[in-house]
């Protein structure tokens, strides 16, 4: 019984950093940044707002258009924290704004996707989000459970000693 359970100890051990592994690829894949369609208005003109991670206006913050890792335009934004960029082809672009960066597919205002938005968004700096910080990831909730088990087999393994066991009851 001694062997069995330091088999599973031993198994368990080795299963949780494979596990881990995946659960950090998983997460990592799901934390790219998704493309935003935006329509553009006459001229291409592409207006949008930059704001804190608290939603507070960045006032003169430098926005810059990337296109094929070239910047293709730059502006400042007003005290509201508004800018417009003209002049845009359709295409996709990456905008900067402060810390803040984000990937937009231009379009023409006539053959803009029913789903586009007139105007982009960029958020500059750290926001706070709340999660259910332990459970978030199934194969988090699988580590963590392999881990404990590893360790708690390996405990009782250690603690078998072979010796006889009297059971004592009242």
């Amino acid at each position: 019984m001694k062997n069995l359970l330091t088999g599973f100890a031993c198994l368990s051990l080795v299963l949780a950093p494979i596990f881990s592994t995946q659960a950090e690829v998983a997460r990592t894949t799901k934390t790219k940044s998704a493309v935003s369609d935006i329509a553009l208005s006459n001229g291409g003109a592409l207006n949008g707002k930059a704001v804190t991670g608290q939603g507070q206006a960045l006032e003169g913050a430098k926005v810059s258009v990337r296109r094929n890792n070239e910047v293709v335009a730059t502006t400042v934004t007003d005290a509201e924290g508004k800018f417009t960029v003209a002049g845009l082809d359709t295409g996709i672009y990456e905008l900067q704004a402060g810390q803040g960066k984000g990937v937009v597919r231009a379009w023409e205002g006539s053959v803009a996707p029913p789903t586009s938005k007139s105007n982009v968004l960029i958020v500059s700096g750290a926001t706070t989000r709340g999660q259910s910080g332990l459970f978030v990831d199934p194969l988090d909730t699988i580590t963590l459970g392999l881990a404990i088990t590893g360790v708690a087999l390996g405990a009782a393994a250690l603690s078998d000693d072979g010796g006889d066991t009297y059971i004592v009851s009242p």
